[in-house]
């Protein structure tokens, strides 16, 4: 019993919301064409209703060349993600080799600045 009332309000209130928003003109415009075109679609399929079979088809192959693309995308960039999960140690590794690398060349670099002012100082005191 209770359900039943319920579900009477719902229906009676959301009738009352729809007629009172009709008092807007714009709304009332609105729907007198949407309802028009509905109409309009109705007939148009309930005497060509293989029209409406090929437009399903059609419809349905869009939709299943649409999710057989994303698929592919989704399996592209699995791959790609699966390549870069499988590069990041050999990156590391690069990495670490670039940073040994130039630590040694700024060694080698402190070396020989340092041999060439211990030159320049004893080159200075030859002098006197």
């Amino acid at each position: 019993m209770g359900k039943s009332k319920f579900l009477k309000g719902v229906i009676v209130g959301a009738a009352v919301g729809g007629l009172l928003s009709l008092l807007d003109k714009n709304t009332r415009q609105e729907v007198g064409a949407s309802i028009k075109n509905s109409g309009d679609c109705i007939t148009k399929y309930s005497k060509d209703p293989q029209l409406l079979i090929d437009s399903s088809k059609e419809i349905y192959q869009k939709l299943r060349t649409t999710a057989d693309q994303v698929s592919q995308d989704i399996h592209f960039i699995n791959e790609k993600v699966d390549e870069i999960k499988g590069m990041t140690p050999q990156v590391k590794e690069m990495i670490e080799d670039t940073k040994d690398t130039f630590q040694h060349s700024t060694e080698v670099y402190k070396e020989a600045l340092h041999e060439e002012e211990e030159q320049e100082e004893l080159d200075s005191f030859k002098g006197y």
